[in-house]
C-alpha cells in the first residue's frame, strides 16, 4: 500500500476530498454516493438516541429531522471558538466534530484508493483567523492525518505539491 496525500475542503454544509490519479484531480466519493446537490460529504454528525453508533455524512442526514436535538450540522462556524455541543450527556468542541467528518473522508479515501492515507492538505476559507486555522489542523490531528500547512483555496492546495 502506496501512501498518499488527499486535498480536502472541509466545508461549512459538505465538504469533498480529491486526490491525484494519472497526474489528475480525482474527487473521491463518499461509501454512499454524492448528495442530490452533487456533494461527496455531508458535514453533519448524529448521535442516535438509541446510543448506537455515531452517524456522520449522508447517514446523519437522513436522521436529521427524526433527532434534532443529537445531530450536528454546520460546526465549521463555530472553529477557533470556545462552543461546546452537548450531546447525550457527553461535551464536544467543533474540532471534534470536524475530526469525527475527516475520519471519515479518510476511511472513504482510503476505501477508494486502496492506500493508507496519513497526510492532507485541508484548505480554509481566507476569512478563517490564526485561531480558527489551528483548530481545523487540530481536527485533522485528531482525525489520524498528519496536516499539510493549510491554505485558503483548494486548487493552490493540490497544484502546490501537484504540479
Amino acid at each position: 500500500m502506496a501512501e498518499r496525500i488527499i486535498g480536502i475542503d472541509l466545508g461549512t454544509s459538505n465538504s469533498a476530498a480529491a486526490i491525484i490519479q494519472g497526474g489528475k484531480p480525482t474527487i473521491i466519493p463518499s461509501a454512499e454516493g454524492q448528495t442530490a446537490h452533487g456533494k461527496a460529504f455531508p458535514s453533519v454528525v448524529a448521535f442516535p438516541k438509541d446510543g448506537s453508533t455515531m452517524l456522520v455524512g449522508t447517514p446523519a442526514v437522513n436522521q436529521a429531522v427524526t433527532n434534532p436535538e443529537n445531530t450536528i450540522t454546520k460546526a465549521k462556524r463555530k472553529m477557533g471558538t470556545n462552543h461546546v455541543y452537548k450531546i447525550q450527556g457527553k461535551e464536544y468542541k467543533p474540532q471534534q466534530i470536524s475530526a469525527f467528518i475527516l475520519q471519515k473522508i479518510k476511511k472513504d479515501s482510503e476505501a477508494f484508493t486502496g492506500d493508507k492515507i496519513t497526510k492532507a492538505v485541508i484548505t480554509v476559507p481566507a476569512y478563517f483567523n490564526n485561531e480558527q486555522r489551528q483548530a481545523t489542523k487540530d481536527a485533522g490531528t485528531i482525525a489520524g492525518l498528519e496536516v499539510i500547512p493549510n491554505y485558503q483555496r483548494a486548487y493552490r492546495s493540490l497544484s502546490r505539491f501537484w504540479s
